[in-house]
């Protein structure tokens, strides 16, 4: 798992529509340098998430996440 401040984020789409992101390795991100909230938690993504930070996919389009599949 990993934290991100810096270069292309990445994720997949589960099944509600929502968006786990990813780095580059693949790797599960649990912190991110924006000002948003995950999906069912109210904590900045800037906190550490341990089970990894999953956006909505309007979230995840404002940061410039590559989406698996699209």
């Amino acid at each position: 798992m990993s934290g991100s401040s810096a270069g292309q984020l990445y994720g997949r789409m589960d099944l509600d529509g929502n968006v786990l992101l990813e780095d580059a390795n693949g790797d599960i991100v649990t912190s991110i340098d924006a000002d948003v909230c995950p999906v069912d938690s109210k904590l900045s993504a800037r906190q550490e998430h341990p089970d990894g930070i999953t956006l909505t996919r309007s979230d995840a389009a404002k940061l410039g996440v590559v989406i698996e599949g699209m």
